[in-house]
């Protein structure tokens, strides 16, 4: 009798070791990052809207050749650069673009209206307006409205405005109708989600125009619409905030 109490108890403790490695390789917590996309299991939300995971990083350097900028700098003065190397250079509202009642902001909203409903395409064609990711959508907004021709990717944007904007914030209160908002990289639809996160998991991978109000116009996914006007908490755009500011004199 003994033996077989023995035999019965070290089947239990055996069913109860699996259970438990069962549970917790289920819920093994991994480190963040923006690759997570890319290792762990697609989630239902990932499928339905995968463009959300990726962002605009990195379209600075395709192999297409049409996508090949050509900028120059005056040499006797120090050059900024943006993160892919690219010289940035300062930009101001053509002269020959007259604003709308006198109000270069509303020139830029109303043109950046006019392409609502564009729809998206991850590292769309800079060169013509049929297609548009993030940062793409912002830049030929700002080149078509005030012939200001701003870099391309979100962090280069994100750059440039840190080094001319007259006001940098951190603070979604401080944005005004025309800025540019940056956001780092989508992780799901809870605030827990970005709370505590690395210096090094923020990384800007979005880009959107400050309507006033709460509203943004952007350009963030295919599923979504492509460009569309929404409130600034859609997929929690106010946790994932980093800084913005204005750039038009």
């Amino acid at each position: 009798m003994r033996k077989l109490w023995v035999q019965a108890l070290t089947l239990g403790l055996s069913c109860s070791f699996m259970l438990i490695s069962a549970c917790s390789s289920n819920n093994e917590i991994r480190p963040r990052n923006i690759n997570d996309h890319k290792t762990k299991i697609v989630t239902e939300e990932q499928a339905n809207d995968p463009d959300l995971y990726f962002g605009d990083l990195g379209v600075e350097r395709p192999p297409n050749s049409h996508h090949i900028r050509n900028l120059t700098a005056d040499p006797s003065k120090k050059v900024l650069l943006d993160p892919n190397g690219f010289p940035l250079i300062e930009q101001h509202p053509n002269s020959s673009t007259p604003p709308s009642h006198k109000n270069y902001v509303e020139k830029l909203i109303k043109a950046a209206e006019s392409y609502v409903g564009t729809p998206y395409v991850y590292g769309s064609d800079r060169t013509e307006p049929s297609t548009f990711d993030c940062s793409d959508y912002t830049r030929w907004v700002f080149l078509t409205s005030l012939g200001m021709d701003l870099p391309w990717d979100s962090r280069s944007q994100a750059a440039y405005v840190h080094a001319f904007s007259k006001k940098n914030y951190t603070s979604l209160k401080e944005a005004q109708r025309g800025d540019l908002l940056f956001f780092s990289s989508y992780r799901g639809d809870k605030a827990y989600d970005y709370a505590n996160l690395e210096p090094s998991e923020k990384t800007i991978t979005h880009v959107a125009i400050y309507m006033g109000n709460g509203k943004i116009i952007h350009s963030p996914s295919k599923n979504s619409g492509g460009v569309h006007i929404g409130e600034v908490t859609w997929r929690q755009l106010n946790n994932r905030f980093i800084y913005g500011g204005n750039i038009i004199d």
